[in-house]
C-alpha cells in the first residue's frame, strides 16, 4: 500500500498524551499497535509523569512509536498542541492513556475520511468500562451518541457530540486555519476546539462502538469539575455569540427571559439553542406559559426542559446551562 506512504510519512498520526498512567498506558498502546490498519505513527508525549509511566512506555518496542517528554508537567492543552505540531500524518487520531481502541477503529475511520472530503472529524460510538458505579451511571443516563453531521452540529450548543479520544481529525484544517486547543477553557478545551472546527466542515460518528472509554473514581476531582462547568458555560456563550446578533447577545447578558428568547428565535431555527435559553431562564413566570404553549415549544422541547421550567416558576433552578 505504497500510496498511503509519502516520503516515509504515514497517513495517520496517533496523538497520545500521557501523565501518571503507569497502570494503563501499556494496554492503551498495545490496542493501537494491534490495529488492522497499520500505516500510522504513534506520537507519545509524557507530560512530566512522576510514577513509572516512562519505563512502562519504553518497555514497548515498535518502530512506529515516537516518544517525547515535556520539561515538567505542562498540562494537557500544552501537550496536545505540541503533539499537533509533531504529527506528520494527513490525519490525527486522538487516544488517551487509559482507554482501549478496538482493532478496526483506524481502518473504518480512514475509509470514511478518504471517501468524504467534507468530513473533517470522524469519531465513533464508545462503550464504558472501569469503575462499576460510574459505568452504571453512564448506562442509566439515557445518553445516546449522534451519528449524522446535522445532528452533531445542531446539538453542539449542548455538548461536544464526539468523544475526544475516539476521533480522527483532518490535520490540514488545523494548519490552514491555525487552530489549536485553548488554555482559557481548561477541562473543556476539547469542547471549545470542536466549536472552532465546526465552521470548516462536517463531523461524523461511525455508529459502532470502536473505543472502550475507561471510567474511574479519580478521573476528575470536584475542583476540576467546577472548572469544567465554568469553561463549558463560557464555550456555550461563545457559541451563542457566533450564531446571534450583538443586539440579542446584549439582551441575553442582561437577563435570560422571554423577551431575549423571542428575539433569538427570529435569528436561528436551531431548537437546541432555544432549549438552552429556556433552561437558563432567570425566572419563569405564569405570564410566560401562554407563549410556551402557543409557540409549540412545549411539544418540541425535551421533557427535562419542561420540568426545569416548572421548577423555575417557584425558584431559580440551579441547573442552568448558561
Amino acid at each position: 500500500m505504497d500510496t498511503e506512504m509519502r516520503n516515509d510519512k504515514p497517513l495517520v498520526s496517533v496523538l497520545l498524551p500521557v501523565y501518571n498512567a503507569q497502570d494503563t498506558v501499556v494496554e492503551a498502546i498495545q490496542s493501537i499497535l494491534a490495529q488492522t490498519y497499520t500505516y500510522f505513527e504513534l506520537v507519545v508525549i509524557n507530560d512530566g509523569s512522576t510514577d513509572a509511566t516512562r519505563e512502562r512506555i519504553l518497555s514497548v518496542r515498535d518502530d512506529r512509536i515516537r516518544y517525547y517528554e515535556n520539561e515538567g508537567n505542562l498540562g494537557l492543552v500544552y501537550t496536545l498542541n505540541r503533539g499537533i505540531d509533531l504529527c506528520r500524518g494527513k490525519y490525527i487520531a486522538r487516544m488517551d492513556a487509559d482507554d482501549i481502541s478496538l482493532p478496526t477503529r483506524f481502518e473504518k475511520q480512514v475509509k470514511v475520511m478518504e471517501g468524504n472530503a467534507n468530513i473533517i472529524v470522524c469519531g465513533s460510538w464508545t462503550s464504558y468500562f472501569g469503575d462499576p458505579k460510574r459505568v452504571k451511571a453512564c448506562r442509566d443516563s439515557g445518553f445516546s451518541s449522534f451519528s449524522s453531521p446535522e445532528a452533531i452540529r445542531n446539538n453542539l450548543i449542548l455538548g461536544p457530540g464526539v468523544a475526544h479520544p475516539a476521533v480522527m481529525i483532518r490535520k490540514s484544517i488545523l494548519d490552514t486555519h491555525h487552530l489549536r486547543y485553548d488554555a482559557d477553557y481548561l477541562c473543556a478545551e476539547d469542547y471549545k476546539f470542536w466549536m472552532d472546527l465546526a465552521p470548516y466542515g462536517d463531523f461524523y460518528n461511525i455508529p459502532e462502538r470502536l473505543l472502550m472509554y475507561r471510567l474511574s473514581a479519580t478521573q476528575i476531582s470536584w475542583s476540576e469539575n467546577l472548572v469544567q462547568k465554568d469553561s463549558t458555560k463560557k464555550a456555550r456563550w461563545l457559541f451563542l455569540e457566533r450564531n446571534l446578533s450583538p443586539e440579542t447577545m446584549k439582551l441575553l447578558r442582561e437577563d435570560i427571559d422571554l423577551k431575549a428568547l423571542r428575539r433569538a428565535r427570529k435569528e436561528t431555527d436551531n431548537i437546541k439553542i432555544l432549549e438552552v435559553l429556556y433552561m437558563s431562564f432567570t425566572k419563569f413566570s405564569w405570564m410566560d406559559w401562554p407563549y410556551f404553549i402557543l409557540s409549540g415549544d412545549i411539544f418540541r422541547l425535551k421533557r427535562f426542559c419542561f420540568s426545569c421550567l416548572v421548577l423555575k416558576r417557584f425558584r431559580p433552578y440551579p441547573g442552568t446551562l448558561l
